[in-house]
This record gives structure tokens, sequence and C-alpha cells, in this order.
């Protein structure tokens, strides 16, 4: 006879281990990690971007502020970025969601850059995307 602090036991493991496959995101829509390309990337930047200038220059709010940074959050999370990229865009997501507490530091606070490799790879590539209207966010301070 099984006793019930076992069958708990068991319930519970069964459950880590469903829990575990489903947020591993096991299966056929397994989103890769680092394959995707220079330009997809720089659109969500720049789209983010786009959208977090304006709330900062028209909203009425620290809230409507922090509602463009944490949609903006939330595409760079669930973006796939080019290999050389994924750390960085760990850190950049891991700026915006900081920003969340104070949503105009985002004026006062710089955000990390990508290795020098890559970011002049983007900076290059910036005038040619037309979502970069203004092609300076990777091109900023370099030489």
């Amino acid at each position: 006879m099984m006793t019930t602090a076992r069958r708990l036991g068991l319930a519970t493991a069964a459950l880590v281990g469903v829990l575990a496959f489903g947020c591993s995101n096991g299966g056929s829509d397994r989103v890769e990690r680092g394959t995707g390309n220079d330009a997809d990337y720089l659109r969500a930047v720049c789209l983010g971007i786009d959208r977090v200038s304006d709330a900062l220059v028209s909203a009425t709010s620290a809230d409507a502020i922090a509602a463009a940074i944490e949609e903006f959050a939330n595409t760079m999370r669930a973006i796939n970025p080019p290999p050389d990229l994924t750390d960085y865009n760990r850190q950049f997501v891991a700026y915006l969601d900081a920003a969340l507490k104070d949503p105009t530091s985002v004026v006062t606070t710089s955000p990390p850059l990508p290795p020098d490799r890559a970011r002049r790879r983007l900076a290059q590539l910036e005038p040619s995307i037309p979502e970069c209207r203004e092609p300076t966010f990777f091109s900023r301070g370099l030489e």
C-alpha cells in the first residue's frame, strides 16, 4: 500500500516534470535562440526605441512611459537575436526591465552596448533599415 505522503511526493514529482517540460518549450514549436539576423534585430530595436521616444515626448504619466518600455522589453525578450548578440540581448532586456521602476531613467542611464565587432556591423547596417529613422543607436560614439 502506498502512503498518502508517498502519493503526494510522486504527484509533486510528476507535476514538476510536466512543468519543466512545458517551460522548456520542448517540441516542434521550440524557438531556436541565436540564429536570427541583423536586419530583423535592428528593426525590433529601432521600432522599440521609436515607441519609447514617442512615449517620453507625449505621455502624460510615468505609467504610460513604462508601458512602452515594457512592450519593448517583451519584444526583445521574445526576439531571436543573431548568434553573437544573445548575451547582449539579455543585458539589454535587463536594462529595460530595470527601467520599469523609474521609466525616465532611459534618458539618464546609458544602455549596454554589444561587443565592438557586432556593434560596428549593426551601425553600418542601420542606415539601410527603414525602421531606423535616426540611425544612431549602435553608431553613437563610434569613431
